[in-house]
């Protein structure tokens, strides 16, 4: 298996990068377009929604320095993906990256790993929104968890100006629009997208948060054929379990990793389950 992932490292990845330009684009002319009506208020607010979401895998992908590979020359391409991305999913790309370590050192450890926050979104509503917020706060304070004290002053600067600019143009545009055009299109359709990150990037993946082993902490999630536009959408995290085996595969080659080291997967107990069962799937079943 490892032999086989190292197959799918080390390149530059022009896929994810063309994925931040594209979301970008994207998202600035979905806002400018539902602010000056060529969108109705109701799509504007899906499609930021969406964008939203599908920012955080950029955002992901540069936290692990998988954008400029092995390419050491091209790290400034990397955290610049990372630190554009981080502006749409309003998640500072600094604690980010810190946060999102201890989440794989520590995987589904109640009380280490900050991502377990999540693990009790199945439990109604409100424990579902709850979970989401605390969720976010978790990105946004992690840096003050034991490291802010030593942490160098150029990273607090970084992380500042990261949370003044975030806050800042969102600010300003509730303040300049109409109240619900503003808030429908800012702050809500911003916690539609963090909403489905939470859910489908953090809690899925990892439900029922009762292993720790490698290969096991994490499920592969397969669909149905008929679903292949939102796993095409999801952008390969219902294999996240290619990400926790192998976090230097970028996303666009989880499904051709998982298909050449499923028996492996199996052989070291790792779920392969249905997305909506959430049962076991026999290799015969795909």
């Amino acid at each position: 298996a490892i032999a086989a992932a190292k197959q799918h490292m080390g390149l530059v990845a022009w896929g994810t990068v063309a994925l931040t330009a594209a979301t970008l684009a994207g998202y600035v002319a979905t806002l400018w377009l539902a602010i000056t009506g060529g969108l109705p208020l109701w799509a504007g607010v899906a499609l930021l929604g969406a964008l939203t979401y599908l920012s955080y895998t950029p955002l992901h992908e540069a936290a692990h320095g998988n954008i400029h590979g092995d390419r050491a020359g091209l790290k400034w391409l990397n955290e610049l993906c990372g630190y554009v991305s981080a502006q749409m999913i309003m998640v500072p790309y600094g604690t980010h990256r810190v946060e999102h370590f201890t989440h794989h050192r520590y995987t589904n450890q109640p009380g280490k790993d900050p991502d377990h926050v999540v693990s009790g979104m199945g439990g109604g509503a409100w424990p579902f929104v709850k979970a989401v917020v605390h969720f976010v706060w978790n990105q946004w304070t992690f840096l003050f968890h034991g490291y802010w004290a030593t942490a160098p002053l150029h990273e607090k600067l970084i992380y500042v100006a990261e949370v003044v600019t975030a806050l800042g143009w969102r600010v300003a545009l509730v303040v300049a629009l109409p109240w619900q055009q503003g808030v429908l299109l800012v702050p809500v359709a911003w916690f539609v997208g963090a909403l489905f990150t939470a859910y489908w990037f953090a809690y899925r993946p990892h439900h029922p948060y009762d292993e720790t082993a490698r290969y096991r902490n994490t499920s592969s999630l397969v669909m149905p054929v008929w679903m292949k536009p939102f796993e095409w959408f999801w952008l390969g995290q219902n294999l996240h379990s290619i990400h926790h085996a192998f976090p230097r595969v970028p996303f666009y080659r989880y499904h051709a990793l998982f298909r050449e080291i499923e028996p492996v997967l199996r052989a070291h107990g790792g779920p392969v389950l249905g997305v909506f069962s959430r049962r076991p799937l026999a290799p015969a079943v795909r």
